[in-house]
């Protein structure tokens, strides 16, 4: 069985460099750099493998290259592009990484590309596409790496394939898509084009069973990883032909 060891860390409640107000979504890209969305901040951070400081942007506001509660990011190896999630101004923000804008797209609404409250995102590192969990939409879509619309999935409900406040959204190596749909207490699995593979979980404290899911990610070996911020824990999931990591 693998077995993680505590290595380092970094940060403080505050606003100087370094410090986080509200830690959320963090990324890797192919040099080893980590970003982190500091959310009532308004603001990315930067730093090197060792938790050194690097750089900063964005501020409040909602002109080009400022944040709103920015909810999540995702870093696409291949070019080094980061796709941030803006939640409260309704859209995505691509940066190169050194905080440069290169591109955004949406706006509030329920219409094709636009968003309401879009909490997670997630990009193919084969193809470059981006899938962004439309929160209060409870949907969602997905573009190409220019922000261009594909298709879109889901609504409202229970049912395979509909959601309840999708949040946290992964791609895997093979460019299947995993959803937390928070509030159905389960994770959703998709192929790269949004048909229902399958899904797991329910409201519980069980082995499996879940409360307030806020988190999922997937590493190279396939083996699916869940924040369960109710039931205060991480579990981990495979194939029923794996053996535990």
């Amino acid at each position: 069985m693998v077995q993680y060891v505590f290595k380092t860390k970094w940060g403080a409640p505050g606003t100087a460099s370094g410090q986080f107000k509200e830690a959320g979504g963090i990324g890797v890209d192919a040099l080893g750099h980590i970003y982190v969305v500091d959310r009532s901040n308004d603001r990315i951070e930067k730093f090197d493998s060792n938790g050194t400081f690097i750089t900063a942007w964005g501020s409040p506001g909602t002109g080009n290259g400022q944040l709103n509660h920015a909810h999540d990011i995702a870093v696409y190896p291949c070019g080094n592009n980061l796709y941030v999630a803006d939640r409260d101004n309704s859209r995505i923000q691509m940066f190169d990484s050194h905080g440069k804008l290169l591109r955004m797209w949406g706006s509030n609404g329920t219409a094709t590309g636009q968003f309401h409250y879009p909490e997670g995102i997630g990009v193919d590192s084969r193809q470059g596409n981006v899938y962004v969990a439309d929160t209060d939409n409870n949907r969602i879509q997905m573009f190409d790496d220019y922000g261009k619309f594909i298709t879109a999935w889901g609504s409202l409900g229970a049912s395979n394939g509909q959601f309840n406040h999708p949040e946290g959204i992964t791609v895997d190596k093979l460019g299947h898509i995993y959803v937390v749909d928070l509030g159905n207490d389960r994770i959703e699995k998709f192929d790269s084009n949004g048909t229902f593979i399958t899904t797991w979980g329910s409201l519980g404290t069980s082995d499996g069973q879940f409360n307030e899911v806020t988190g999922v990610t997937v590493d190279s070996a396939g083996y699916v990883y869940v924040s369960d911020y109710g039931n205060n824990n991480v579990q981990v999931f495979g194939l029923s032909t794996n053996p535990h990591p």
